[in-house]
């Protein structure tokens, strides 16, 4: 039932944020899609390794590369201040440093939603929700042998923006926790701060993004 669930609040944020795209030929002058890409760092540490060298790299539950990409459409407008939706789906991945006998990859793939306030400065501040299906960490080699599931558990996004034509540079904050699948009701905090930087594309992505 938890997972069932957490899918419907997935797919209700979808659906919610689809549902308020315009529709009109007029409107669609609104409507651009986004990539980005994102590092992010945070969370409880889940393994750690030792290699010759003496160094201990860390494999943490909220750390590694985010690269996702959608599409954003403005809801509103008064004067030069507007409201905005997104919607994003992509991949998260963390893995180790190379080593001849031991390897390492965390897989996940992150969709989002969130809603921002974009000012007429070029600064946007949102919030929404994520949820990180086929939640995965894999390890094989002499040292470890194992695979860890993840339930799809939703979390909370924070995210601020500064936008220069079809580019913008943000900082963004997710509070969230993944729960063990094998393990009950374990839990594992997957918090993160990370900075990322993103491109605007289509027809109306320069105005869109400079008003």
């Amino acid at each position: 039932m938890r997972i069932r669930s957490i899918h419907f609040i997935a797919l209700t944020i979808a659906a919610s944020i689809v549902s308020l795209f315009p529709s009109t030929a007029k409107a669609q002058d609104r409507l651009h899609g986004v990539l980005r890409l994102g590092l992010e760092h945070g969370g409880d540490k889940v393994v750690s390794f030792t290699y010759e060298d003496g160094s201990t790299p860390d494999v943490t539950a909220g750390g590694g590369l985010l690269l996702t990409g959608g599409g954003v459409a403005q809801l509103a407008s008064i004067g030069a201040h507007a409201l905005d939706a997104q919607l994003n789906a992509g991949v998260k991945w963390r893995t180790i440093p190379a080593a001849t006998n031991q390897d390492a990859n965390w897989l996940r793939i992150p969709v989002e939603g969130l809603l921002f306030y974009r000012t007429p400065l070029g600064l946007r501040f949102g919030a929404g929700a994520t949820v990180h299906l086929r939640n995965v960490l894999k390890a094989s080699g002499e040292v470890l042998n194992d695979r860890v599931e993840f339930r799809n558990t939703p979390g909370l996004l924070l995210q601020a923006d500064y936008v220069r034509g079809n580019l913008a540079f943000d900082v963004r904050y997710t509070a969230m926790k993944y729960e063990i699948e094998s393990s009950g009701s374990e839990t594992i905090d997957a918090s993160s701060i990370g900075v990322g930087m993103s491109f605007f594309f289509g027809r109306s992505a320069r105005t869109a993004t400079t008003r």
